[in-house]
């Protein structure tokens, strides 16, 4: 009978988790690039084994974060080590980075990533390719939201929560927390194991069960810690990060409890369908003072859909709330990297307003974005009981458009609905966008 002892078991690949070990360093514009040609960035597939190239792989990601996480810190930002309260970063924890003086800012911006993506990290195409460190990272967003104000009345930069959706398993042989691709990858007992087991008594840690347990915690542990009660909060959430975080807000106990609090939120590259939301109150709330913005060919910030979607797009828009173009056809890890900008003028927007005591409503905005001329819609918008169209919500909680090209407001907000017989919306149409005086 024969025995064959661990030692003998093929050993898993290893490689050093720093850019100049791996044969990569960062050139002058901020891209990874290989030491050995310069031309080259970095090359995931370097052996025919799968396993290899995804060791190499996990070895990259953790040096590169490391560099994003020294450039935040730089940035001003704090690494807070999640349950509150923990101090030694060797006990099991979840990190999240946060503004220095939080509890002095009377606007705090908070950005849930998605649920696969490393703190920090928006996209690792970009990071280890064209485009580089800073806007492949959070590291860009950061920068611009320092150069906004609070509100007119108080001109310091708002404060920063960064969230951690992602990274929520425990490795303890690296005293940090990975995200559950990066769990698959890291070091095995030998190249022959099957995978890494993930144990709840070791690899969980309480309160960070998963995404939606961390949303709660940021929102019922972090925030009224740090945050003052009288300070706003605006909500950016990113991908599946986005759905996690309307999903938790989708209660009526929760958002008795949150709702007053919030300014505003943007929904970049989420996909939370309207008819899924229960709460009545973040059904307004949705509609007033939330936009989307999704995969799309056309500019940033072109808007595409009211409330209720635009049966004239392909792309999916029955969100709840107005829908924009994010400036990004295929990927959404990139979407934010495209519409960054325009987002955070946004927030921008509503907290000058707010600032004013005039309560932000959404403008009203007549849709007469298509993508899909060769179909027609004959429908009026009207329902078949006669009922008003209500897939569009102006500032006073009037009637707005929302049917594709459809439904046309008028000044006096009269709703009256046109089939155009343009074959192609007129360029100078597209994306239109009009906001009714409410003074008159």
């Amino acid at each position: 009978m024969f025995k064959r002892k661990w030692s003998a078991l093929p050993k898993d690949a290893q490689f050093p988790s720093d850019l100049k070990g791996l044969g990569y360093f960062i050139n002058k514009d901020d891209e990874v690039r290989s030491i050995q040609n310069e031309d080259n960035y970095f090359k995931y597939f370097i052996s025919r084994n799968s396993r290899v190239n995804d060791r190499q792989r996990f070895a990259m990601n953790q040096a590169v974060q490391d560099e994003i996480h020294k450039r935040l810190i730089s940035l001003g930002l704090n690494k807070i080590y999640l349950p509150i309260g923990t101090t030694a970063p060797l006990k099991p924890h979840v990190p999240i980075f946060m503004s220095d003086a939080i509890s002095s800012k009377s606007r705090v911006v908070v950005i849930f990533g998605e649920v696969h993506q490393d703190l920090g990290v928006l996209a690792h195409r970009v990071l280890g390719g064209k485009g580089g460190i800073d806007k492949g990272s959070l590291v860009s967003v950061v920068k611009a939201l320092l150069q906004t104000q609070c509100s007119p009345a108080d001109p310091s930069a708002p404060g920063i929560i960064l969230a951690n959706v992602g990274e929520l398993l425990w490795w303890p042989e690296g005293n940090r927390t990975l995200n559950r691709y990066s769990y698959a990858a890291a070091p095995m007992r030998s190249a022959a194991h099957l995978g890494n087991y993930v144990d709840p008594k070791v690899n969980i840690i309480p309160g960070h069960e998963d995404p939606a347990a961390h949303v709660k915690y940021i929102f019922e542990n972090v925030v009224p810690t740090f945050v003052k009660a009288t300070a706003g909060l605006d909500i950016i959430g990113l991908g599946d990060g986005a759905d996690v975080v309307e999903s938790y807000l989708n209660c009526d106990a929760v958002w008795e409890r949150m709702g007053s609090r919030i300014n505003c939120f943007a929904s970049v590259g989420g996909q939370f369908p309207s008819w899924d939301v229960k709460c009545d109150a973040l059904r307004d709330f949705l509609i007033d003072r939330a936009r989307a913005y999704v995969l799309s060919n056309e500019a940033p910030g072109l808007v595409i859909s009211g409330p209720a979607g635009n049966p004239n797009t392909t792309t999916f828009t029955s969100l709840g709330c107005p829908v924009f173009s994010a400036g990004e056809p295929v990927h959404v890890e990139t979407l934010f990297i495209a519409s960054y900008q325009t987002v955070l003028d946004w927030l921008q927007e509503v907290a000058d307003s707010t600032a004013r005591n005039k309560p932000y409503k959404n403008p009203l905005f007549t849709i007469v974005y298509s993508d899909n001329p060769g179909e027609s819609d004959d429908s009026t918008g009207w329902g078949e009981d006669g009922s008003r169209p209500t897939d569009s919500v102006d500032g006073d909680g009037g009637l707005g458009a929302g049917l594709g090209g459809l439904s046309i407001v008028t000044s006096d907000g009269v709703i009256r609905s046109d089939i155009t017989n343009e074959a192609e919306p007129a360029k100078e149409r597209v994306g239109e966008l009009e906001a009714i005086d409410k003074e008159k």
